[in-house]
């Protein structure tokens, strides 16, 4: 059926296909692989799984240190970053709100420091600190520094001996955390920090 005359396969010259040709012909013909349909649901169960164990974190019970003191202290540098951020929720003046914060607290001053060239009253307010209500005084200095004065009934509180220092004819003991300096010590029953 084919007429030699017209025939061009063997009238027309012959050139070989380039080698990788074949190979790509070859891929394209291939099935594609089959879809991951499971990706998107895997990844989007481990990301909520993430998030369920940071929430969950989260609501764990913090660790307290078994000390008191200890613990009075991290109530103290919470409560003073507290008015840093937040600023004093009522602030009075001193001395004529001392019968005030004397009924808020349960604790009776006779005298209050008021300020002086150093250090400029601020405002006083009533605290209530590891089960415990008590009064803070703040003050600022001459460069806006902040200057907290707590005091909270705690008859049980002792005071370490090892971490005293001498000021002035005081014995205050000295303590560090999160980056605050705090001095602790009693009068009668009263921890003032």
């Amino acid at each position: 059926m084919t007429d030699p005359e017209f025939d061009l396969s063997e009238q027309l010259p012959r050139y070989r296909a380039p080698a990788g040709l074949g190979a790509a012909i070859l891929r394209a013909a291939a099935p594609p692989p089959a879809p991951r349909w499971w990706w998107p649901a895997a990844l989007s169960a481990a990301a909520t799984a993430m998030v369920m164990a940071l929430l969950w974190i989260s609501v764990l019970p913090r660790v307290l240190p078994a000390d008191p003191l200890q613990r009075a202290i991290r109530a103290i540098v919470s409560e003073h970053t507290r008015s840093l951020i937040w600023g004093q929720a009522h602030p009075k003046v001193i001395p004529a709100s001392l019968p005030w914060l004397t009924q808020e607290t349960g604790i009776g001053l006779q005298r209050v420091f008021v300020g002086d060239s150093e250090l400029r009253f601020v405002a006083g307010e009533p605290i209530y600190l590891e089960g415990r209500r008590g009064v803070a005084f703040h003050y600022t200095d001459p460069d806006e520094h902040m200057v907290s004065h707590m005091v909270l009934p705690a008859p049980g509180l002792a005071v370490p001996e090892r971490s005293r220092v001498q000021i002035a004819r005081y014995r205050p003991a000295l303590s560090r955390s999160d980056g605050f300096a705090i001095l602790v010590w009693k009068h009668g029953d009263l921890a003032s920090f």
